[in-house]
């Protein structure tokens, strides 16, 4: 009995790496063509959304400064600093979201393997980015008074 649920584990296990195996390999050259389509539309989305999520953190900004004015002139200066490191991180942002969108529309016809890797690593990077100045800017009167 125990021996068979050894065979059985190995059998599953070995299956499961035959399928891993084809997953990775290139598609067939028919389905290159939508493959670019499906990527391209894919990073225009993430491109699009990336833009709307830098707008809004634009404005948190401006709605903090002027929040700022607001506060005694000592310390303006200190919560004004804090804001300029967050904006500073907005505008890294965008400036490397707007690089490799121009790398990869120069290299849209020509779509490939390593494209895709640098697209989805760029995409985590940015989202993970993105998610460290949203939580900067929730937390901005907390961590600053």
């Amino acid at each position: 009995m125990f021996l068979f649920v050894i065979v059985t584990l190995m059998v599953t296990l070995l299956i499961s790496c035959g399928s891993v195996a084809k997953k990775d390999k290139d598609p067939p050259i028919g389905s290159q063509k939508e493959f670019k389509v499906t990527e391209n539309v894919d990073w225009e989305k993430f491109s699009s959304d990336a833009q709307v999520a830098i707008k809004e953190r634009e404005a948190q900004i401006e709605a903090l400064r002027k929040e700022i004015l607001l506060v005694r002139k000592k310390e303006q200066q200190k919560l004004n600093t804090a804001l300029d490191v967050l904006e500073q991180k907005k505008n890294n942002l965008k400036k490397s979201l707007a690089d490799i969108n121009k790398k990869l529309k120069t290299n849209l016809n020509n779509v490939n393997e390593s494209d895709k890797v640098l697209k989805t690593t760029f995409e985590h990077a940015f989202v993970n980015d993105m998610n460290e100045l949203l939580v900067g800017l929730k937390d901005f009167w907390k961590t600053n008074k």
